[in-house]
């Protein structure tokens, strides 16, 4: 008997905290409104019982009741000024949350809807800083292009053929495609925080954005900074190691999912470097002469989310991929070397998924991948410091190789003791 009344009560009381938690969050919205906790509650509890009592027509009785009660209530007290068609919504929202958090052949029943009604709760309250980041943060074109690009990922992924197809086997279709949203993904991650977050952090935490999101734009952009302001060279080489730092662990990130076990022969080199780069900018370049304006504006990083970047790298890497498994037929594992320092120049993300695919296919050794991925980030570096020294200035692009010299002989030192 208790068990059975317990079976009965939980969810009923379950149903009249969710009534009490969406009708107290709207009646605090809408000061002197009509439609509060009370009217919240009973709906609930009619929610409630009509999913315990599991009876259809009771359930579109009740439903229909509601609509006409809302719709006369409307006709009534013309409210909709004050409240507006989201209360109404929020109704039927508890209505359905509770039927199903009552419903005893529904296994995950209570837990969704109680998960739903907190949701549903914390979005009502967020009202204006939604409509803020909808309106005025986020553009129309990024909105467009990120809905475009997420249309590819649960509708053209999903139908894209998985084998292995063309000369060597080297086109895989869905998973390259998996890793042009990994990268991209990542990417968008520093693209958000560094947008998002606007003038009010740091030069330290925009280096430490902007390395997530891109290192070559983010180099670029501090060394621009600097030849236009050079009495903050210091600030300035402290942000380039640092957003270079980021890399390392960046590259593990994506280890993580294409490799696992690669991940794990990369890990020490990866994160002595990175924790070399983090060092030396954090102690050996602290300075006080932080440059009065950041160069935010000057870091020119389009959304890793539209189709333009993502089809291009997806281009990029799918001849990377291409290139790497043909050298390796015709001339042997390494010959990885070779397209390591050239792909390295280009994109190192595109040479550290290939890498990493090719170890998890069994086509290459521990060692020779971890050395090929590294020898790709040194060239990138290379690159990173011609890009500084062409944009900044020379002595400038002398320190940032310092910086990639700390960090890569940091990676070599713990490569060579294992």
């Amino acid at each position: 008997m208790q068990s059975t009344s317990a079976t009965v009560w939980l969810p009923i009381i379950e149903s009249l905290l969710i009534g009490v938690l969406i009708g107290a969050q709207r009646q605090s919205a809408i000061p002197g409104g009509q439609v509060g906790v009370r009217e919240f509650v009973m709906i609930a509890a009619v929610g409630s019982l009509c999913g315990l009592a599991q009876n259809g027509f009771l359930t579109i009785a009740a439903l229909l009741a509601l609509v006409v009660f809302v719709t006369a209530f409307r006709m009534r007290v013309k409210v909709m000024e004050q409240s507006g068609f989201t209360t109404d919504l929020s109704m039927l929202a508890v209505f359905c949350m509770t039927f199903t958090g009552s419903t005893l052949d529904y296994e995950h029943g209570r837990v969704t809807a109680v998960g739903l009604a907190i949701i549903l709760a914390f979005f009502l309250e967020a009202k204006d800083k939604l409509r803020t980041f909808f309106k005025e943060t986020l553009t129309n074109v990024e909105f467009s292009d990120t809905l475009r690009f997420l249309a590819l990922i649960f509708i053209v992924y999903p139908v894209l053929p998985p084998g292995d197809f063309g000369p060597y086997a080297a086109f895989n279709p869905q998973r390259i495609w998996m890793f042009v949203i990994l990268v991209s993904s990542v990417s968008f991650v520093g693209y958000f925080f560094d947008k998002f977050l606007g003038q009010s952090i740091g030069l330290k935490v925009t280096a430490l954005l902007g390395g997530i999101a891109s290192t070559t734009a983010a180099t670029a952009a501090f060394s621009k900074a600097m030849k236009e302001a050079p009495e903050s060279e210091m600030a300035y080489w402290q942000a380039v190691t640092l957003t270079n730092a980021v890399q390392f662990p960046r590259i593990l990130a994506f280890l993580l999912v294409v490799s696992p076990n690669m991940a794990v022969e990369a890990a020490y080199p990866l994160l002595a470097a990175g924790a070399a780069g983090v060092l030396m900018a954090l102690v050996f370049l602290k300075t006080e002469n932080v440059p009065a304006q950041q160069p935010k504006d000057s870091i020119e990083m389009r959304n890793p989310l539209t189709l333009g970047p993502a089809l291009k790298f997806g281009a990029l890497l799918a001849l990377i991929i291409f290139l790497t498994k043909a050298a390796a037929q015709n001339f042997g594992n390494s010959s990885l070397t070779l397209t390591s320092i050239v792909g390295g120049l280009i994109d190192v993300d595109a040479i550290a998924v290939s890498v990493a695919d090719m170890f998890h296919s069994g086509l290459v050794d521990p060692m020779l991948a971890v050395a090929s991925l590294l020898l790709a980030i040194l060239m990138n570096a290379v690159f990173k410091t011609v890009l500084a020294a062409t944009v900044g200035s020379q002595q400038f692009a002398v320190k940032v190789g310092i910086s990639f010299a700390v960090m890569l002989g940091a990676a070599a030192a713990v490569l060579l003791i294992r």
